[in-house]
């Protein structure tokens, strides 16, 4: 019938587990998680049980009939990843009683796909009455390992207990009221069922993994270190004292001067301190569309993950109602369920969920541009409304008109104060805000205060913020104090013919210049060391990462402290690629990035996308920043910067050595070093805590001054002996002969360029010769010409000084055609004008001597 329901227990026998692992049943039914493995149904069992679990009855409703549900295996305490089973969904089908209610025992197997199932008919009332023992009472569970491991502890334990074993093929469980805990006494006290703990004993093991039974045997309760569980004590209280102070600031927010809340919410701010700072990027260009709704559901799994990998910092994307479902096209800030990413309430838990794990959230403020909700009676969008509706008290905050734009802008309606300012950059997707407007500031303020008190955000990544002044952000840090916050200044970096230029200092310059603004209330992402970085990656040109003082060439060579350093983030990674880093130099790129000064973030792809393996070498590189312990500003000796190859040793003194490139560096004195992270194209060396003591050289035994010298007895050396050291000599030569034929190849080589060289050397020689020859052809031919020239020259003087002298006096006027007024110019004289006359041939010039003036002659008809 309609909305019958079954009781469902689930029996799985599993001895796959490890210590602290547990059983779970999840499934399509919302009793069964809904498959999800942090909602999944757990099972219990025990040290007599083992390897059976058993889980709770469980009512299911009849309609579907059909169940799907697999097992699972994780470790609920510490969180890690479910190890799934195998194979295909199990199938469980519901049967439909109209008598009683039904109760179903399940049994299956790990690994195995065969389902038993065994049903009954029982009355609603005994059911109720089982269902209520059952939650009274609570099965005692305990920590397994492998058979053998189990085993092993049974026998150390409980030596000289003996159990009889039942007939049964699986055994059942005992209720807790029954479970008597055997001491290593050999007392057998029970205890009461809210007094049981979660495991009886501890599994102590040894530095090579063997079982140590005599501590193993040892209560629980005697290994708790009462100091430390004092010290737990004392922080697990001041947490609640927080959380207590940040819901009475919350509630009063809009009755209190700013100036005491802001006082107030500093004392229970957790400050980032920039030498212990891992940040995450939490999302990339898809994530909305990955997560299905709820980002903030699947991030949240991740959290014991991240924070064992040693992150203290999770930036996640925008929060707000936006128009795009990125995030990046905001309207109504306030409005938190509107978001692709999940709703208010499911980001508030992912919050909780860092706080607990010691993860602060970076929330992804954008307010250089809004999308407005309405339009005014221009038609243009530039009516903004909160999106508030739970607090009265904020009734109007974020409620703007077109008097929130700045003039000039598409979307103004001309009601604003300013315009935007000189270095204020353009975004023509969205109205452009006025940041210099008052009452645009205190809301911003306030909406920044609520995400802190409200939510719990503790951090800000400020987007786009060369859209607006520097001053703002540090106004907005400044009214909102939170634990830090970093800003994105992208700008472009300079170029010249051969690509990118050596010399980044002007863009470096205009970081450095932002952060000065901000009051260095704000970071700044260091895009000049990922644009100088890839870069060298990319063609092994190392030497791009040492400027012309000897320092790295980014923004962490000169202010390292407000760096944050990173390889890709999702504008030019991810989907959108937009400026990507060499996807097979990534973890070149990391490995700079985590031994080097600045505040590392890593993107979300690269840890969770790229597959366990890069995910592990990423936390080595991780590690072996933190066991090195340099600081943000640490100071960075560059031993080698050139095509192939750099190396630098940071820390002052030295604690950390890195070596990027195709070109080996050697190894240094393993005395003082050890050996860190290392992969293709990297390695890591961190410094010794204690460097290990010489060895000493065996002292001379001294001579005995009046016994007699005792005889030299000669030691036989055994045959292995003998043959070992052939083998290390033989070992030892062939290594040689390697050497010597590689420095033969390399020689061979050189001098095989250098023969190429040379021949190329000679044929350029060659050719300039015979170029020159031409040249000197060329030259003697025109010296010929040129004494032909002035024989003639010299036979036209001749001629000229024949003339009589009536034929150079000016001649009667005769009748001549006009000339052009330009010709008259060009050969007008300091004598009379001549006589015009008409011309049948072009004018004759003559020269009487050196100096004398050109006088134009015309040709008659009777010359």
């Amino acid at each position: 019938m309609a909305g019958a329901r079954v009781a469902v227990t689930f029996q799985v026998e599993c001895s796959c587990t490890k210590p602290g692992e547990e059983v779970f049943v999840v499934g399509g039914a919302r009793e069964l998680g809904s498959w999800r493995p942090e909602k999944a149904l757990a099972c219990r069992t025990s040290a007599q049980a083992f390897p059976l679990w058993t889980s709770e009855p469980l009512r299911l409703s009849a309609s579907p009939s059909k169940q799907e549900f697999k097992i699972l295996v994780k470790n609920r305490r510490h969180g890690g990843e479910a190890r799934w089973e195998s194979g295909q969904n199990r199938s469980l089908h519901l049967p439909k009683s109209n008598g009683g209610q039904v109760q179903l025992t399940v049994s299956c197997a790990w690994g195995v796909s065969e389902v038993s199932v065994k049903s009954k008919i029982a009355s609603t009332g005994s059911l109720e009455a089982s269902q209520s023992d059952s939650s009274r009472s609570s099965l005692p569970r305990v920590d397994t390992a492998a058979p053998a491991l189990v085993e092993a502890v049974e026998k150390a334990v409980d030596e000289e207990e003996e159990e009889e074993e039942s007939d049964d093929e699986v055994p059942e469980l005992q209720p807790a009221t029954s479970f008597k805990r055997a001491l290593s006494g050999g007392s057998d006290t029970g205890r009461p069922a809210n007094m049981e703990r979660r495991t009886s004993r501890h599994l102590c093991l040894t530095q090579d993994g063997q079982l140590n039974p005599e501590m193993s045997r040892v209560p629980s309760m005697m290994l708790i270190d009462l100091d430390e569980l004092q010290e737990e004590s004392d922080s697990r209280q001041k947490e609640v004292e927080a959380l207590e102070t940040r819901a009475r600031l919350n509630t009063n927010m809009r009755r209190m001067a700013s100036g005491s809340l802001i006082e107030q919410m500093s004392e229970i701010t957790d400050y980032a301190n920039p030498s212990r700072t891992f940040m995450l990027q939490g999302f990339n260009w898809e994530s909305w569309r990955a997560g299905s709704g709820d980002w903030y559901g699947l991030v949240g799994e991740k959290a014991d993950l991240l924070a064992d990998m040693g992150f203290t910092d999770v930036w996640l994307p925008p929060c707000s109602a936006s128009v795009a479902p990125q995030g990046y096209l905001p309207s109504q800030l306030f409005n938190l369920d509107g978001s692709q990413y999940g709703s208010q309430a499911a980001l508030e838990a992912l919050v909780r969920k860092f706080h607990s794990v010691g993860l602060r959230a970076v929330a992804d403020i954008v307010v250089n541009h809004r999308c407005g909700d309405k339009q005014d009676g221009q038609g243009k969008w530039n009516q903004f409304t909160s999106g508030m509706t739970s607090r009265p008290s904020f009734a109007g905050i974020m409620d703007w008109g077109g008097w929130a734009i700045t003039l000039g802008d598409q979307y103004s309606d001309g009601s604003g104060q300013h315009g935007p300012g000189n270095t204020d950059g353009k975004f023509d997707a969205a109205p452009d805000i006025d940041h210099r407007n008052k009452k645009v500031q205190e809301s911003i303020s306030i909406w920044l205060r609520w995400l802190r008190l409200q939510v719990g955000i503790d951090g800000w990544r400020f987007d786009f913020v060369k859209g607006y002044a520097a001053e703002f952000v540090g106004l907005y840090c400044q009214k909102s104090e939170p634990a830090w916050a970093v800003g994105e200044l992208w700008g472009d970096m300079q170029y010249d013919d051969n690509g990118l230029c050596h010399d980044q200092n002007r863009h470096r310059q205009d970081l450095c210049n932002w952060i000065n603004a901000t009051g260095k209330r704000s970071t700044a992402f260091d895009f000049t060391t990922k644009g100088i970085l890839q870069e060298a990656c990319r063609h092994s040109q190392y030497w791009r990462l040492k400027d012309r003082d000897g320092k790295p060439a980014g923004l962490i060579g000169w202010m390292p402290k407000y760096a944050v350093t990173f390889i890709d983030n999702h504008d030019t990674g991810s989907t959108q690629r937009h400026w990507p880093f060499p996807d097979d130099k990534v973890l070149i790129g990391y490995a700079y990035i985590l031994t080097h000064p600045g505040i590392p973030s890593i993107f979300w792809d690269h840890v969770m996308d790229w597959g366990e393996d890069h995910r592990r070498k990423i936390a080595d590189l991780m590690k072996a920043r933190r066991d090195s312990e340099i600081p943000v500003d640490a100071k960075v000796h560059i031993k080698c910067a050139d095509d192939g190859l750099y190396l630098a040793e940071i820390g002052s003194p030295p604690a950390i050595r890195v070596a990027l490139g195709p070109r080996g560096a050697g190894e240094p004195d393993m005395n003082h070093w050890s050996h860190g992270a290392s992969g293709n194209g990297y390695r890591v060396w961190v410094k010794r805590s204690v460097p290990p003591e010489p060895v000493k050289a065996p002292e001379p035994a001294k001579e005995a001054v009046k016994a007699p010298a005792p005889a030299k007895v000669r030691r036989e050396v055994s045959a292995p002996e003998i043959a070992r050291h052939e083998a290390e000599h033989t070992e030892r030569e062939i290594r040689l002969q390697e050497e010597v034929q590689a420095l033969r190849s390399q020689a061979a080589k050189l001098e095989k360029e250098h023969a190429s060289e040379k021949a190329e050397l000679s044929e350029q020689v060659q050719r300039l010769q015979q170029e020159n020859s031409a040249l000197k052809s060329q030259t003697k031919q025109l010296q010929k010409e040129n004494s032909s020239l002035r024989s003639k020259v010299t036979e036209f003087q001749q001629e000229a000084t024949q003339l009589q002298p009536q034929q150079l006096q000016p001649q009667p006027p005769q009748p001549r055609t006009e000339v052009p007024a330009a010709t008259s110019q060009l050969f007008r004289t300091n004598t009379a004008p001549a006589p015009a006359h008409k011309a049948d041939k072009p004018p004759l010039l003559t020269e009487q001597a050196r100096g004398a003036r050109v006088r134009w002659v015309p040709r008659t008809n009777s010359n």
